[in-house]
């Protein structure tokens, strides 16, 4: 016996989950995916069916109901029904009702003139298609002066949906739509450049082989698996758009599957007597490079993203720097009286520090420590630094002015704290954060974990020496 019923994903935190059709087989329960998504007040978990009231009931009850009968259908023909097999056929069946509806959907495009009409009125329609084939030639005329080739419809609709992606995101920072518009420029020159056709049938494993050659050995770029990464990211969650908000097939569903690479990238920081030797160097660079070395210290002294700096959304209560992340608004609360640097540096401000641009202020941090460190004769053997390319390894060498950047500044803050004994609980409530991945991402090495340790071990020990 077998039975299945429609049920909704945990929401997410708008409060809309994906539905999926249960599957019951000798008290074995599986799931399959309706690729549509509801908001949860909305879906009778009892019926397994939307609320008629709203809207969208029809359509997605419809849906719901359709889904069940073709894998009840697959069921029946099967001599036993197990899941694998099921899912199988219910999929195989799905693709060809979904290639049918397209075929169909293609054949009214441009009906057949000679249908149900009358001689006198072939004219007429001839005229009328005459005049949108002129209009689609117009349009061809300009896409190609743009550079794009002649297209089907079905990447030609491809092409204006990733020109209307970028609208999606105008609630968002500039930053995010900014990254939004590189990744799809990035995909259209990887279509040129290797006349990759997009269309919704070729998003399997192939086309992820293809893009991540590309990316990373054949363009310009020359990504590592982090950059590739971001791109996947990006692309898949562009798929599950036009799935989920143009209520478009994706007919190839491999993308669900492409894997998003990251890496652990070793970040560089300033210690201690690092730090005080650039804070001492501001007496020594010219006026407009002073500020470049006051936001590096803030930065090291605060744990504060290059981000908050910049913008400076904060206030001084209780004797603590008290503000909300434009990352993850968390609520950081830093206490003054970590370093009289910090309040220093703020008063000679005004209190805000939006003074360069992160470039900028990479850019000149790197220069001044390069002549900090040369001057000192200090930090002048090249450090290796591994990076990957799929599985494929690469090593580079770079002097360590070269590695310091604004993201430099938040590990040396965790880096101090932790080697000072401090607690996580604490240096978490400090940066606003609540999951100890955070501080395990710039303190993650064992070299900063047995030094913890042994400054532990020797603070017992004197505190052992005095109480003998």
């Amino acid at each position: 016996m077998y039975s299945t019923k429609a049920y909704l994903q945990k929401p997410d935190k708008q409060g809309v989950g994906r539905i999926y059709i249960r599957y019951t087989h000798d008290r074995k329960t599986n799931a399959i995916s309706l690729d549509k998504k509801v908001e949860a007040f909305k879906f009778d978990s009892k019926n397994g069916l939307i609320y008629n009231k709203y809207p969208e009931a029809e359509s997605l009850n419809s849906a719901i109901r359709e889904a069940q009968q073709l894998i009840e259908k697959v069921a029946a023909s099967l001599r036993t029904p197990e899941f694998a097999l099921v899912k199988k056929g219910f999929l195989e069946r799905s693709a060809e009702l979904k290639a049918k509806k397209k075929q169909e959907r293609y054949n009214r495009v441009i009906p057949d003139l000679y249908n149900h009409f009358e001689a006198e009125e072939i004219p007429q329609q001839i005229k009328e298609y005459q005049e949108k084939i002129n209009e689609l030639l117009v349009k061809q005329r300009e896409l190609s002066a743009k550079g794009y080739k002649n297209e089907s419809v079905e990447e030609l609709e491809f092409r204006n949906y990733l020109a209307e992606y970028p609208d999606t995101f105008n609630s968002k920072s500039k930053s995010a739509k900014a990254h939004i518009n590189v990744w799809i420029k990035v995909l259209l020159e990887f279509s040129e450049k290797t006349n990759t056709t997009l269309t919704y049938d070729i998003f399997d494993y192939k086309f992820y082989d293809s893009y991540a050659k590309y990316l990373m050995y054949d363009s310009e770029h020359k990504y590592f698996n982090n950059n590739f990464g971001n791109h996947v990211k990006r692309l898949k969650a562009f798929l599950q758009w036009l799935e989920d908000d143009k209520g478009v097939t994706v007919i190839n569903k491999g993308y669900k599957k492409y894997k998003v690479l990251k890496e652990e990238i070793e970040i560089i920081y300033l210690t201690s007597e690092e730090l005080e030797l650039l804070w001492n160097h501001r007496s020594e660079v010219e006026a407009p490079f002073v500020k470049y070395i006051d936001l590096c210290v803030f930065g090291n002294l605060t744990g504060l993203r290059y981000s908050d700096i910049k913008r400076s959304y904060w206030k001084i209560e209780n004797g603590f720097l008290q503000g909300k992340t434009k990352k993850t608004k968390g609520n950081y609360q830093i206490p003054l009286k970590l370093d009289s640097r910090i309040e220093e540096i703020l008063k000679k401000y005004n209190y805000s520090l939006n003074l360069v641009s992160s470039v900028k202020f990479n850019k000149y941090i790197k220069t001044i420590c390069g002549e900090l460190f040369k001057k000192n004769e200090i930090n002048q053997i090249p450090i290796p630094i591994c990076r990957y390319k799929l599985k494929d390894e690469f090593i580079t060498y770079h002097l360590k002015h070269e590695l310091i950047a604004s993201h430099s500044s938040r590990r040396g803050f965790c880096t101090r704290l932790w080697q000072d004994s401090w607690s996580e609980r604490d240096i978490l409530l400090m940066l606003g954060s609540k999951s100890n991945d955070v501080l395990r991402k710039y303190v993650r090495n064992s070299t900063e974990d047995l030094l913890r340790k042994v400054n532990e071990k020797l603070k017992q020990t004197i505190v052992s020496n005095v109480e003998e």
